[in-house]
């Protein structure tokens, strides 16, 4: 593998394939990805085995309300605590409390098999563990990115980056449906165990790059980096963009298990409709920076979302199961474009002393949102079927892209070259003073 460039080195951005040859970024690339793909076993055999005992969308849905509810309370915090803490070991620590999920829950189902757990609760438990794991490690992520890449290779290493979830999407699913049929509950749920630690290895081979995290003194609290949020318009919207995201994706967990059931599948077309939307998004982050050098990044985003809202409207009306896997083909290019438009222009705004903060904000952002999109999916599949709660999931993502492109042309995102504050280098300038209450 090549080795990463030194800083301050003035060199063209690094194509896709020259960053995954990266000693440093290719390491752990290869250990997200895996740890995504196991994630996405762990998550197809959970639908799956809920939705056999229970019958319900509804408690499907409770798989992903605990699992991202801990995000929503927990992030904020770790987020304040990756900014002043290694990043990388902070990281490895959410990884072992997912590993002791995993692990826990595989033990406990091939000692008594499914039929003697009493119920989902200790699915349910196992996806609150993991969900406070993914708290720590969400925003600690999305932060340590820029150590591991030269600034000017940052947009595409976050797409990268998004394709460990993507290609993890893509499958993830089908091997889940294999896994299920020749290894059983128990066995998946320890293959996801064993992702973790692949991971952890990756980790502790990797060594980032340090950035200084200079600027003016402040407290390095929550507060502080909630109040600074506060003072910056184009952040807000950018969240609120990517809160869509988390509405406009659920329904690729939520809803398919119901959807296969009413076009006549079985568990396989689950993970082929799941693989499908993976499939559109790994496709087209290979594609993105092609994309960028045209497009610009806020108008990347709204298009993004659009073309989730077009995904998921066609997924509703979906008769055909050709029809509703290109449909979820589409959805995921969507999800692809929105995810790096977004969150690009999030990273590019943010001094690096609120880095980790701010990503935290985005870890509340998109994953706090999925319990509120699992209750919202679930309720409405429940009472009026799944097609109905898709169509609910698209229009609510294409009232958001209506609003990003209203508020876009007024904050400085359509612009693709629009100057940034001074600070805004990932800890390379001084960043602005703390903004009092």
């Amino acid at each position: 593998m090549t080795t990463v460039s030194q800083p301050g080195a003035a060199a063209a951005p690094r194509s896709a394939r020259e960053l995954l040859t990266d000693r440093t970024f290719g390491t752990y690339f290869v250990g997200n990805l895996v740890s995504n793909c196991g994630t996405w076993l762990q998550n197809i055999a959970a639908a799956v085995v809920v939705y056999r005992l229970t019958g319900s969308t509804f408690a499907v849905g409770a798989v992903s309300i605990l699992q991202f509810a801990a995000s929503l309370l927990l992030a904020p915090w770790a987020g304040a605590l990756s900014d002043r803490v290694d990043r990388r070991r902070l990281l490895i620590a959410g990884q072992v409390i997912s590993v002791a999920a995993a692990a826990g829950l595989a033990l406990w189902t091939a000692a008594v098999g499914v039929e003697g757990l009493p119920g989902p609760w200790p699915i349910f438990a196992a996806a609150t563990l993991i969900g406070i794991g993914w708290a720590i490690s969400a925003p600690t992520m999305q932060a340590l990115v820029p150590a591991l890449v030269q600034e000017n290779d940052l947009e595409q290493a976050i797409a990268l980056n998004s394709i460990t979830f993507n290609l993890a999407r893509a499958v993830g699913p089908a091997f889940g449906a294999l896994a299920l049929v020749t290894l059983g509950p128990a066995g998946t749920f320890g293959v996801n165990a064993g992702s973790y630690m692949v991971l952890i290895i990756a980790l502790l081979l990797i060594r980032p790059r340090p950035i200084e995290r200079r600027g003016h003194s402040g407290d390095g609290s929550v507060r502080e980096g909630l109040r600074y949020v506060r003072s910056q318009r184009p952040l807000f919207v950018l969240l609120v963009g990517v809160t869509a995201l988390g509405f406009g994706t659920d329904p690729v967990n939520t809803l398919t298990p119901a959807i296969a059931d009413d076009l006549g599948g079985g568990d396989a077309l689950v993970g082929w409709l799941v693989s499908a939307f993976g499939l559109g998004s790994a496709g087209m982050a290979f594609a993105v920076g092609h994309v960028r050098r045209r497009v610009a990044l806020g108008h990347m985003a709204v298009v993004g979302l659009a073309v989730i809202a077009a995904g998921l409207y066609g997924l509703a009306a979906s008769s055909l199961v050709v029809v509703a896997i290109a449909s979820l083909f589409v959805a995921g290019v969507g999800f692809l474009l929105a995810l790096t438009g977004l969150t690009t222009e999030l990273q590019r705004r943010v001094p690096e002393r609120f880095l980790g903060r701010v990503m935290a904000l985005w870890a509340v952002a998109f994953l706090g949102s999925r319990p509120a999109a699992a209750l919202l999916d679930g309720a409405v599949g429940d009472a009026f079927g799944p097609r109905v709660a898709a169509a609910v999931a698209a229009t609510l993502t294409a009232v958001v892209a209506w609003w990003v492109t209203r508020e876009r042309r007024h904050l400085g995102l359509a612009d693709p070259q629009v100057p940034l504050p001074s600070a805004v280098t990932h800890g390379r300038r001084d960043a602005p003073p703390p903004v009092s209450g």
